[in-house]
C-alpha cells in the first residue's frame, strides 16, 4: 500500500493542485491530511473545494490543525478579529468559508491511529497526538517525551514547516513538511510525504513538488487579502518568494517591540515597523 501525506496547505490551492497531479500520476492508494488546510494564502474556498472532493476518489484520513481550531472558536467568541495585520488573514479566511466547511473541520480529530488490515499501524497528527499547537522539531528537548507517548512505531506530523525524520531504536517521528508554506529555503516547492508498505515496516520518502508560486503571489492582490491583512500577507509573500518563514520572524519581532512599547499586539504601527525592519 502507498499513502501520500500532506499537511499545512494554508489555502495554497495552487500547491495542492500540483501535489494532486503528482499523486494522480503515481500508484497511490490513499491520502492522509494533517491539518492547517486554510489561512495565510488567498481564496481558501478553492482549497476547500479540492479537499472535499478527494474522498470520492481516494481513501482519506483528515486531522484538524490549530488553524481550524481558531476558525471554529471564532464562531462563538469575541476575539476582536478585525481587518489588520495581526488578525486580518484569519478574518478573511473565516468570511470566505461556509458553515459546511466549518462542520467538516469540526468532525476531524486532532490525531488518530491508522489501522489497515495486514499493515503495521501508524499515527497521524498535526503537531502531537495530545496537542495540535505544540511546536517542536528534531532538535527539541520535547521530542523524546512525545515519542515515549506515541502508541505506534511511526508517527507522522506537520505544524513545523520543515520536513525531518527522527528515530530511535524502536520508534520514528516523521514531519511531512508544508505543502503550502514550505520553509525549507526552496521557494516554489511543496513538501509532501509518501509512505509504502507490503506488510512490513513503513518506508518513507519526502517529495518536493514544484508549482507556480507567482500565480499564488498575484492572488494576494486580486483577492483583496493584501489590503485586509497587510503585513501578515507581506510576510506570507516573502515566505513564498524565499522559503524563509517571515511570518514567524514578524511575530517574534512584534512581540519584542510591544514588550518595549506597551502597545497592544494588534497595534498596526508596530506591525508596520516590524515589516520595515525585516525588509518586507
Amino acid at each position: 500500500m502507498r499513502i501520500a501525506v500532506l499537511g499545512d496547505i494554508h489555502s495554497n490551492h495552487v500547491a495542492l493542485e500540483a501535489c494532486m497531479r503528482l499523486i494522480e500520476d503515481n500508484d497511490i492508494d490513499g491520502i492522509a491530511f494533517l491539518g492547517d488546510y486554510v489561512s495565510d494564502c488567498p481564496y481558501p474556498s478553492k482549497t476547500m473545494r479540492i479537499l472535499r472532493n478527494i474522498p470520492d476518489w481516494y481513501k482519506t484520513w483528515f486531522i484538524r490543525g490549530n488553524r481550524e481550531d481558531y476558525l471554529l472558536a471564532h464562531r462563538y467568541s469575541d476575539d476582536g478579529w478585525h481587518y489588520c495585520s495581526q488578525s486580518g488573514s484569519l478574518l478573511y479566511t473565516f468570511e470566505e468559508l461556509t458553515s459546511s466547511d466549518l462542520r467538516f473541520f469540526e468532525d476531524m480529530p486532532i490525531g488518530m491511529e491508522v489501522l489497515e488490515t495486514g499493515l503495521p499501524p501508524f499515527s497521524i497528527c498535526h503537531a502531537s497526538m495530545q496537542d495540535n499547537r505544540l511546536l517542536f522539531d528534531h532538535q527539541s528537548p520535547l521530542i523524546d517525551e512525545i515519542m515515549e507517548q506515541q502508541a505506534t512505531e511511526l508517527m507522522i506530523c506537520g505544524h513545523y514547516h520543515v520536513p525531518y525524520i527522527y528515530k530511535t531504536k524502536h520508534k520514528r517521528i516523521i514531519n511531512a513538511g508544508s505543502a503550502g508554506m514550505n520553509s525549507t529555503g526552496r521557494p516554489g516547492e511543496a513538501s509532501m510525504l509518501i509512505i509504502s508498505s507490503e506488510g512490513e515496516k513503513w518506508q518513507a520518502e519526502h517529495m518536493s513538488v514544484p508549482y507556480d508560486v507567482d500565480r499564488v503571489i498575484k492572488e494576494f492582490k486580486t483577492s483583496g487579502m493584501l489590503e485586509k491583512a497587510n503585513v501578515w500577507s507581506r510576510a506570507s509573500i516573502a515566505l513564498l518568494k524565499t522559503g524563509i518563514d517571515y511570518n514567524y520572524k514578524c511575530v517574534m519581532l512584534v512581540q519584542k517591540l510591544i514588550k518595549e512599547s506597551g502597545a497592544p499586539f494588534d497595534d498596526e504601527a508596530t506591525w508596520q515597523k516590524a515589516a520595515e525592519m525585516l525588509g518586507i
